[in-house]
């Protein structure tokens, strides 16, 4: 082949590397928009309430645009569990740091966290029970969860595989889902929601009552209220930061 066809063949793919590079870079840009948008909404409005209508209204695209990225409410939920569970995973650990490396200390407050969460507002419930029990998303904590519970338990359960703490994952996911769609009341305090939540969670995993004992202790020391609007708070901030910074 001729230098000068070798030389202008190059060029054309290199045009066309760098318009599908542009183009996929756009494509994630607009995915994110729109996982900002409808992440606010869903924390501010719930889940039932906000429509692919109105969240490509907010992002300023067309319905068909919002469609073509996320082919419904529930994927967009995806993308927004995964950004949640993140920071909820991120606090924890700054709350801990330095503190303990005790395991089961972090399960418990891990998801005694996610609890004060839920109960923090209905929107919240909603989004929380919804993660919990659609298809799409009830998948993805399963698998993401599983790894992250035979990180925590595996020295106590070595002879359990992955298949096994899937297993498991499966009850104490159901678990967490139980307790979180029951609103808190008089006659079912929060401090009773989860000293009830971390015995029967942590039993599953075969952790002796003394040491379930010590886990619901040692998470009374924290102000969990607290450290839960603190995380939504955080939440929201970064989500109206996002919104101006793409819109």
């Amino acid at each position: 082949m001729p230098v000068t066809l070798v030389w202008a063949y190059r060029m054309i793919w290199g045009e066309r590397q760098m318009a599908e590079g542009k183009r996929e870079r756009n494509r994630e840009l607009l995915k994110q928009r729109i996982l900002y948008v409808a992440a606010k909404d869903f924390l501010e409005r719930g889940y039932t309430d906000t429509t692919m209508r109105s969240i490509a209204a907010k992002s300023r695209l067309s319905s068909g645009s919002v469609t073509n990225l996320y082919a419904s409410k529930e994927d967009i939920l995806c993308g927004l569990v995964q950004f949640v569970f993140e920071r909820q995973f991120d606090m924890t650990g700054q709350l801990l740091h330095g503190i303990t490396d005790d395991r089961v200390l972090l399960y418990a407050s891990e998801t005694v966290l996610q609890l004060h969460i839920a109960e923090l507002n209905e929107n919240l419930r909603e989004l929380y029970c919804n993660a919990y029990s659609l298809p799409k998303t009830s998948a993805l904590l399963r698998q993401a969860i599983t790894g992250k519970i035979e990180f925590l338990f595996k020295e106590r359960l070595p002879g359990l595989e992955t298949k096994d703490f899937y297993k498991l994952e499966i009850a104490t996911g159901s678990i967490m889902r139980g307790f979180m769609v029951v609103p808190c009341s008089m006659w079912f305090t929060m401090e009773e929601k989860v000293m009830a939540f971390l015995e029967t969670s942590l039993a599953v995993y075969r952790v002796p009552e003394d040491e379930i004992q010590k886990a619901i202790s040692f998470v009374g020391g924290f102000d969990f209220a607290k450290i839960a609007q603190e995380t939504l708070d955080g939440i929201l901030r970064y989500l109206e930061e996002k919104q101006r910074e793409f819109l």
